[in-house]
């Protein structure tokens, strides 16, 4: 009952995954901007991903700037790009490693930095790794779950939303990813559910 029940949980993650996907090609995700606690939120994300990262032994360290303002965004939607990180950054990162997380802030954004000691990504893939379904050729012999969904999402996400994604990354020593949230927040966007 448990593999059935993982298994379901699995295709629902995927069929939201798709349905997002969707949405974000079509143009008709919503975007609902609300003060935000950025740092709650990523709290709240970590604190959701603490099973997986204690049963891997990985060491979490993470540091938030003092200050961080409240900045108008969509929580579901910022929720949507953390999780993704963090949780590739748990996946790929093989147990006994490292992962940091920090906030800071520049003249015009909140910074976001996600680092792990995992996999990283080969040189000669790293052009891709923001393309629909794709996954680097070294995770996918190590780990068979994933889809190739999330940092397509999460790029999308962050493009409409005034925001910057990169990283830095090299094969078996880890990578890092950077995400900027404009301190004027995001803009508000109809559409449908």
């Amino acid at each position: 009952l448990d593999e059935i029940y993982r298994g379901n949980q699995r295709m629902v993650r995927l069929v939201n995954a798709f349905l997002n996907v969707f949405r974000l090609e079509l143009g008709t995700f919503i975007i609902e901007p609300k003060p935000t606690d950025v740092a709650l939120l990523v709290r709240s994300v970590m604190d959701e991903q603490k099973p997986q990262i204690d049963e891997n032994k990985i060491t979490l360290f993470h540091s938030f700037e003092k200050n961080i303002p409240l900045i108008r965004a969509d929580s579901k939607l910022l929720r949507i790009v953390v999780q993704n990180l963090l949780s590739n950054a748990v996946k790929y990162t093989p147990e006994g490693g490292r992962i940091e997380l920090s906030i800071s802030l520049d003249d015009k954004n909140i910074v976001l930095k996600v680092s792990d000691t995992g996999y990283g990504i080969p040189k000669k893939q790293q052009g891709k790794i923001f393309t629909k379904l794709f996954r680097a050729d070294n995770v996918r012999e190590k780990n068979t779950e994933g889809n190739g969904l999330g940092l397509y999402i999460v790029k999308s996400i962050i493009d409409h939303s005034g925001g910057r994604i990169w990283f830095e990354s090299e094969e078996n020593k880890g990578a890092t990813f950077y995400v900027t949230l404009p301190l004027a927040g995001m803009k508000k966007k109809e559409g449908t559910k």
